[in-house]
This record gives structure tokens, C-alpha cells and sequence, in this order.
């Protein structure tokens, strides 16, 4: 609070001493409360009660005013009479305070001034002008500094400013109006600064308050307060005081009964001898007796329902309503608590929110496949601390019909008939661009987000909410992570033109490669496959060893060539790693190579040691590279001794199996003449075809596995792209399709 100063000469004392200082006790309570600055004028702009600055720059600020004369008058004057509180930026453009007129009711106005503060997103236009009209000031430095330190305030930080204030001038205007004079008053400003003094730390918690005026001296023999619910309908969900428990949980409807008729209105409302009346039914079918008298409090709550607060007396009272101020004051503090902790409750929410969604910004733009697109949003959206329930994520035109959408929370027939009505409202060539809320069965509200990645629509993402408020507050955190799900599209559809794009390129050279050196195109064609399985004998990832059979094929190819393409970039990497292996690069220093690259020179070395030909190239040409198959010594100087070793077990491992396998199968129908053109048809890739060779033999996908030194789930992936390249369905039409080509070829004899 601001000394007294040069404002205590001037301060109106037209009441008692006791009366101005519980009225600047409240002012400062609420000062503290709100973080505003508070001063009470006359109509002439007279200082009434000693100001409250809660800050260095309000305390400056105040000081700065105690030297003009009547600082508050020019602007009462300007306004003339005001009948509901103004919002002025008069001072500094920005920076906004509020006048608030309080009628105490005997032909004296009284002016409550709270300020001042800056909304969301303005300090960076007030501080140029602040600075401009302040710059001479004595503290101008000091002012600057505390300015720029103030927080701005949201909407909803304002709204609960100004709701603060309006409590405050209600307070001080019953104060004013000689409510100060009964001898409630003193328990009432005690209680009241309480109870302020609670809501200012960690809001009020109802049933404590409710026990308190229950515990007091009041009239009120039971207190009671009940919510407004989404239907519309009132609930009891606190009460204290005599026959509390068989209130709690009542309902009531508006318009329904004295409890129905006050939450009409805004104003309290007070019933006397209401046993003879029959609204009074109300209590009694919940096993109470008929109440002598009935108060009853409107209070606006969180989401702009509404509350009332009960007094109920079960015998008369001459004092009931000398405790009018308190109970009505009590409403409207828990009203205002209640607002600030759903409001508090919900910073939390999203906060956690935020958190999610800082997850799935680094998890989503990572993911490979639709699968595990799918997999990171239900992941994503089920942790959200709105817990949805359901939720579904559906991908439009997917060739995969197991891959057409995920979900969780569904039963199986509820969620086929929602995915065909999704396929109902939505498609390609219709659809929105924004998201809906969509009413379904069972009381449920489907958020439903559109995927949309370059202008083309790919998909729903749906998530459920209990209510249709939920669903709208949560909106623009599942609109971000549909937008994000919509960008992994995007890059997956790229990487999908890409690798079809890098496989043609490579067909393209193999071809020409099989063309001109066929020997060095089955030698490469060989190392691929070696260099696959002895990574998955290692235990390397399958991708890695893939890329190891991708380098062996490419292995035949000069870098320069390859530099060219901007493809398989981390292939040429391990190339160029194999070719430091070389006499002039081994010579000067011995280079070292990531495992990988090791595994890379092994499996060509070895691969073109088997070469029993010399393969034969023209010195001319400028695309073909035999030197990565012809490394001898410095391979062995350059690999690790236990890779080495793994290499050698792994080859004797192999040689076995290759054994067994010709004894059970001393020919490949495979290498057929007559299916030459029809694998050239298929096009069955080196790898497929020694998966086709072994499901011809009768193989299990665990034996097949087994015996390429694979997992069962790729096998699976194999399968899956033979089937759809041989166009077939199943194992059985694959061995017959194959068994039909030879039979129909001419002179073969079977």
C-alpha cells in the first residue's frame, strides 16, 4: 500500500475510522489477488480510501500523482456520469486500466480504479510509445526496467482481473451502503479476507468454505451448493451443515421450484415461512424437514455455467438478514474459484499436451511406413491427457487392404460401419479442408481431422471426446497432429517415388551390365546375396543388410558414373571406403573402415576369389570397375581379426547348407530354359528367387528363414511381393504356374 503521503491530506474521512480501514484492508487483499494498482475517488475525483500499489512501477507511478492536483478529476469530468465500469488507455496507448461506479444508494457515486495492465502480444507497441512520453521522468530508467518485466495477460487472465474487481466493487459498495454498521460486519471482513487470502494462494476449496459458514455464527442452519450440468440440469455437489448428506446429489431444473426461480435471475433471492409453501417439496422428498427460510446465491462458474449457492434455515432467525453481505459475497468467491482452478486445471492439461506434441514433432517425420505412421499416432493420441477414446486413423487408396486404417478403443462392428461411412463422406475428389465435429451414436463426438499433403486428400484421422466441449477445447492440438501426420505422408510419398525411381536406375545398369560383361553381372549378383546373409548371420539390422547387397550390385560400377545419379548415396559411401583399399591409398596410410565397409570387402574379395573365369574388360570403357573384386592382400591387413573369424564360420555354415540342399535338390526348376523370359516377365529379383526355389521345395517361412539366415517376417515381405508380381494368391498356384511355363514350352521332356 502506498504511504499516506500527500494523499492522506486529501482523502475524504466522511466515515468512521474502522470502516476505512477494513475497506483498505479488502483493497489491498484484492491488489495482492489481482496485481493491479487500486484507488477508491469521490464523483470529484477526491482519493477516498489510501491508494494499493502492488509494484515498484505502480508505487512510482502514484508517487508521480500525489504531486498534481486532483489527477482523477479531468477524466471523471470528461466521462460524466457513468452507469457500468469503462476500459480507458487514455495514458500510455496499450496500457489499459478499468472505472468501475459504485452506487452505495443515498445519492453518492463513488469510482473504483484498477489498473493498469497490457493484453497478449502488445508490449512490443507500447514500450516505443511509453518510452517517448516518459523519457523525461526522474525514474524513467526504473519504470522501463519494471514495465518490461510485467506480464502480459491473456484473455482469460483478463476476464478473471475484471471479475476480481467486480467482486471488489461489490464488497466496497455494501461496505458504503452502511452494511459497516450492523455487527455482522467485523466476523464478515474476517471471514471475507479469509477466504481471499485462500482464493489468492490456492483457491478455494467449496466444501471447506461451506463447513466454515456451516461452523459459524450465521443464520443458516444448512449450506448447500450446486452446479449447473452439460444437460442443463442443477446438482448439489457440496454440502455442510445439518441433514448435508441427504442433499447431496439432488437435481433440480431451472424454473423448477424456489431453487429453479433463483437461478433465473442474478440477484439473491430470500424466502420467509416457506414451510406453508410448496416449493418446499424440494427438501422434504430428500428426508428434510420444511426449512423455516431460504436464501439463495447465483454464481457464474468455469465455462460460463452456472452455480448457486444454498442458506437454508430450519428455524426462525430475527438476524437473517443482517448475513445477507456475507453469503452473498461467499457465492461470488467460489464462483471466481472455481473458474480459476478449472482455468488453472487446464494450463496443466495442455502444458502436459504440449509435451506430446513436442514428441510426435520428432517421432512422426521419422516413421517408414503407413503401419507405423498409424502405430505413433494412436500411440500419440492415447497418451494425451484428454484421454480419447476412440480413435481411428484411416489412410484412403492404400494398395494394402490391412493397411487401410488403425485403430484402438473400437468394436469390431462399430468400426467397420464407421470406416464405411468415412469411405461414404470422404474421398479424393470430396472432401473438407478443415476439421468437424461429428455427432455418433452413444453419446459420442468424433473429431474428425482431414490428412491433406500437397493439396490431395489422404486420409482421416478421428479422435473421440465424452462431450462436445472437450472435443472443442483439444481441437487445435489434434488439428497439429493431423498436419503433422499429413507432412509424414508427404515424406513417405516422396521416399516411395524415390526408391522406385533408384530401382529403375539400377535395373537399367544391371541390364546393361548382364548385356555386355555377364560374367561380372553374375559375380556381383552372387555377392549379393552372400553379403545379405552373412549380415543377418552377424546380426546387423535387416536394412543394413540391405544396403550391403545394394553395394554389391553397384560394386561393378565406376564412382564417377554413380556420383552422377543422385541415388544410393550411402551405398557409394561404402564403396568409396573399399576403394581406399587400394594399393595407392594402403601404401601411404592404412585406412579405417566402418564395419560395415569390412563386412563390404569381405564378401568381395571372397566373392571374386570364386570367379573361376577371367572376366574380360575393355580398357575403353569408362562405367565398369573390376578392381573392388580383385583386392587380395591388403583386405585381409585392413578387417578386423574377429570379423574375420565370423566370415569363415559363416562360410563353412553355408557350405553345409548348400549341401544338404542339393542332396534333397540336385537341380533348380528355376534355371529352367523355359522360365527365363517369364522371371524376365516377373521380374524376380535375386533374393525372391531363392525364397521361390525353396517354397517349391515344400519349405516352411520359418525353414525358408532358416536356411537364408533371414527373419520370418521378411520372408513374409518376400512372399508378398512375389505373390503380386506372379499374380497369384497363394503357394499352391505359384508351384503350378511355375510347372504350367515349363510343360508348355516346346521339347522340354519332364
Amino acid at each position: 500500500m502506498v504511504n499516506s503521503g500527500a494523499w492522506g491530506d486529501r482523502m475524504a474521512t466522511v466515515l468512521p475510522d474502522s470502516l476505512i480501514e477494513e475497506m483498505e484492508q479488502v483493497q489491498e487483499t484484492f491488489g495482492k489477488a489481482t496485481g493491479q494498482a487500486i484507488v477508491l475517488t469521490d464523483q470529484e475525483g477526491n482519493v477516498f480510501t489510501r491508494p494499493v500499489a502492488t509494484g515498484t512501477f505502480y508505487e512510482i507511478i502514484l508517487t508521480s500523482l500525489q504531486d498534481l492536483d486532483h489527477p482523477f478529476k479531468p477524466t471523471l469530468r470528461r466521462l460524466g456520469s457513468l452507469s457500468h465500469p469503462v476500459i480507458l488507455e487514455e495514458w500510455i496507448a496499450g496500457l489499459k486500466y478499468v472505472i468501475t461506479p459504485l452506487f452505495p444508494g443515498y445519492g453518492q457515486t463513488y469510482y473504483l480504479w484498477a489498473g493498469v495492465y497490457m493484453e497478449e502480444g502488445t508490449k512490443a507497441l507500447i514500450m516505443p510509445v511509453f518510452e517517448a512520453k516518459m523519457k523525461n521522468h526522474p525514474a524513467f530508467a526504473q519504470l522501463k526496467k519494471e514495465l518490461l518485466a510485467q506480464t502480459e495477460l491473456s484473455l482469460e487472465q483478463v476476464a478473471e482481473v475484471r471479475e476480481k474487481i467486480a467482486v471488489l466493487g461489490r464488497i466496497l459498495c455494501k461496505l458504503l451502503s452502511g452494511c459497516a454498521a450492523t455487527s455482522g460486519v467485523p466476523r464478515i471482513g474476517e471471514m471475507t479476507s479469509r477466504l481471499l487470502t485462500g482464493l489468492e494462494k490456492d483457491y478455494l476449496k467449496v466444501q471447506e468454505v461451506l463447513q466454515q459458514l456451516a461452523a459459524s455464527s450465521s443464520a443458516g442452519d444448512l449450506y448447500a451448493f450446486a452446479k449447473e450440468n452439460e444437460d442443463g440440469r442443477f446438482q448439489v455437489d457440496y454440502a455442510a451443515g445439518k441433514g448435508a448428506p441427504l442433499l447431496l446429489n439432488a437435481v433440480f431444473q431451472q424454473g423448477d421450484g424456489y431453487l429453479g426461480q433463483a437461478v433465473l435471475g442474478k440477484e439473491p433471492r430470500h424466502w420467509r415461512t416457506t414451510a406453508q409453501d410448496p416449493r418446499s417439496l424440494f427438501f422434504t422428498k430428500c428426508g428434510l424437514p420444511q426449512p423455516e427460510y431460504l436464501s439463495c446465491y447465483p454464481a457464474l462458474i468455469y465455462g460460463g455455467r452456472r452455480a448457486l449457492l444454498l442458506a437454508v434455515g430450519f428455524s426462525k432467525n430475527e438476524q437473517v438478514q443482517s448475513y445477507d453481505l456475507e453469503e452473498q459475497l461467499v457465492a461470488s468467491l467460489v464462483g471466481l474459484s472455481d473458474r480459476g482452478e478449472k482455468l488453472m486445471r487446464r494450463e496443466e492439461l495442455r502444458k502436459e499436451g504440449t509435451l506430446r506434441l513436442k514428441e510426435a514433432v520428432r517421432q512422426l517425420p521419422q516413421v517408414t511406413t503407413y503401419k507405423e505412421l498409424g502405430s505413433v499416432l494412436l500411440d500419440t493420441l492415447m497418451s494425451m491427457p484428454f484421454s480419447p477414446s476412440p480413435v481411428l486413423v484411416f489412410f484412403m487408396n492404400q494398395e494394402d487392404a490391412e493397411s487401410t486404417y488403425y485403430s484402438r478403443g473400437w468394436t469390431g462392428a462399430e468400426e467397420q460401419l464407421y470406416v464405411k461411412d468415412l469411405e461414404e463422406r470422404y474421398s479424393p475428389q470430396a472432401f473438407l479442408s478443415a476439421s468437424i465435429i461429428h455427432e455418433a451414436a452413444g453419446e459420442r463426438y468424433l473429431l474428425e481431422c482431414p490428412l491433406i499433403a500437397e493439396n490431395a486428400f489422404k486420409g482421416i484421422l478421428s479422435v473421440g471426446f465424452r462431450q462436445q466441449s472437450e472435443a472443442g477445447e483439444w481441437r487445435a492440438f489434434t488439428e497439429c497432429i493431423a498436419t503433422l501426420a499429413a507432412t509424414a505422408i508427404r515424406l513417405l510419398e516422396k521416399d516411395s517415388r524415390y526408391t522406385k525411381h533408384a530401382g529403375v536406375f539400377l535395373n537399367n545398369l544391371r541390364n546393361l551390365l548382364q548385356d555386355t560383361y555377364p560374367g561380372l553381372h553374375r559375380v556381383s549378383q552372387e555377392a549379393s546375396g552372400l553379403a545379405y546373409d552373412f549380415g543377418r548371420y552377424l546380426g546387423m539390422p535387416e536394412s543394413d543388410s540391405e544396403r550391403l547387397t545394394r553395394s554389391c550390385l553397384l560394386a561393378p560400377f565406376q564412382l564417377e558414373l554413380l556420383d552422377e545419379y543422385d541415388f544410393f548415396t550411402e551405398e557409394i559411401l561404402l564403396l568409396n571406403q573399399v576403394d581406399r583399399l587400394s594399393a595407392f591409398y594402403f601404401d601411404i596410410e592404412k585406412p579405417l573402415l566402418s564395419f560395415g565397409a569390412q563386412v563390404l570387402a569381405l564378401v568381395l574379395q571372397h566373392t571374386g576369389e570364386r570367379e573361376q573365369g577371367e572376366t574380360q574388360v575393355n580398357s575403353r570403357e569408362k562405367w565398369v570397375d573390376l578392381s573392388r573384386f580383385k583386392m587380395v592382400c591388403n583386405v585381409q591387413a585392413a578387417i578386423n581379426e574377429e570379423l574375420l573369424a565370423s566370415f569363415q564360420s559363416f562360410i563353412l555354415s553355408r557350405s553345409g547348407d548348400q549341401q544338404q540342399e542339393q542332396a534333397v535338390s540336385p537341380g533348380k526348376l528355376l534355371n529352367s530354359a523355359a522360365l527365363k523370359s517369364p522371371k524376365e516377365e516377373w521380374g524376380i529379383s535375386p533374393r525372391e528367387e531363392e525364397v521361390l526355389e525353396l517354397i517349391i521345395l515344400g519349405k516352411t517361412n520359418k525353414e525358408i528363414a532358416s536356411a537364408l539366415f533371414i527373419s520370418e517376417h521378411t520372408v513374409k515381405n518376400h512372399l508378398s511381393r512375389i505373390f503380386n508380381k506372379m499374380n497369384v494368391t497363394d503357394r499352391s498356384q505359384i508351384i503350378a504356374l511355375i510347372y504350367k511355363r515349363i510343360l508348355n514350352s516346346e521339347g522340354l521332356e519332364i
